[in-house]
């Protein structure tokens, strides 16, 4: 369809237009998740994320049910599943409970965490070059989220470093079982196992929803999914890198929709600090252009 609407774009240029589009998208989820938890606990609007995502999911899941019940990685799914349970659960508490602006500021703190936790568990290597970015963009998540040692903003201000704690284990067990398994079989499992976890502890505080409430559920479930495959598709077209550095201008998305939406009117330092956000996601992607040049100038 991209490619009917704007021909000429790049690869590149078609890949960032769809990652903005996803990141938008990804924080309307998060709105709605807000409105909806005014009613509904974290546990149910989870499984009904969940729900829409395995209807969208069955009948791949119908075609391959013989390869994705022949796993040979069950327990890095299962720790995976519990890294994208928490990470999910702990994040939508946060939106729900803290401004938008700093609710996103502090899911990037998901880099900090998965550049660690590669060190360690996958050995790989982080260059002072990514070290300083990440500094840099943890300096701007301070500036935006301004901690204090109130009880409750100190207490979803940890919930929300949680959920980025889970997100990024679950993006370690994603490099780890990518390794030997497809996608597929990513997906379903996360899907599955991660609306099981969340179906139990739902039924101890379920609210049966109405009829307008089931489709703001619903919607929740329908904007992820959508959400993901446009992110998906974005990283297929266009270079990771600058994909992934994309996602920074959600801050800027978060203060705009937060003022228009919820009155939430970010002070001078939370602006500096998504400048410096921004910048953290800039800086790679011209460090890659100038290491690009520099090479095609050696080789001519």
């Amino acid at each position: 369809m991209l490619q009917r609407v704007a021909p000429n774009l790049t690869d590149n240029q078609k890949g960032v237009c769809l990652a903005l589009v996803s990141t938008a998208v990804i924080l309307c989820v998060a709105i709605l998740v807000r409105i909806a938890s005014a009613r509904f606990h974290v546990f149910q609007i989870v499984f009904f994320r969940q729900l829409v995502l395995v209807a969208l999911l069955l009948p791949a899941i119908c075609r391959n049910i013989d390869t994705l019940r022949h796993t040979k990685n069950l327990p890095q799914h299962i720790f995976r599943v519990v890294g994208a349970f928490s990470g999910l659960c702990l994040g939508f508490l946060t939106v729900s409970n803290l401004p938008l602006a700093e609710a996103t500021a502090l899911s990037f703190t998901n880099v900090l965490f998965v550049a660690v936790l590669s060190t360690i568990v996958l050995g790989e290597h982080v260059g002072w070059n990514r070290r300083l970015t990440i500094a840099i963009g943890f300096t701007g998540v301070v500036l935006v989220v301004q901690p204090s040692f109130d009880n409750l903003t100190l207490t979803y201000t940890l919930t929300g470093l949680g959920g980025a704690f889970g997100a990024a284990i679950a993006a370690i067990c994603i490099k780890w079982i990518s390794r030997t398994e497809p996608v597929l079989s990513l997906m379903v499992y996360q899907a599955v196992l991660v609306g099981l976890f969340a179906f139990i502890p739902s039924l101890f505080v379920w609210q049966w929803p109405t009829m307008q409430e089931l489709l703001l559920l619903l919607l929740i479930g329908g904007l992820a999914s959508f959400g993901q495959w446009i992110s998906m598709t974005a990283f297929s077209l266009g270079e990771a890198n600058i994909i992934t550095n994309v996602q920074y201008i959600k801050i800027v998305y978060s203060m705009v929709l937060g003022y228009l939406i919820f009155a939430e009117t970010p002070n001078s330092l939370a602006m500096l600090g998504a400048a410096v956000i921004l910048c953290s996601g800039i800086i790679p992607v011209v460090r890659n252009r100038m290491k690009k040049k520099q090479a095609q100038e050696a080789v001519s």
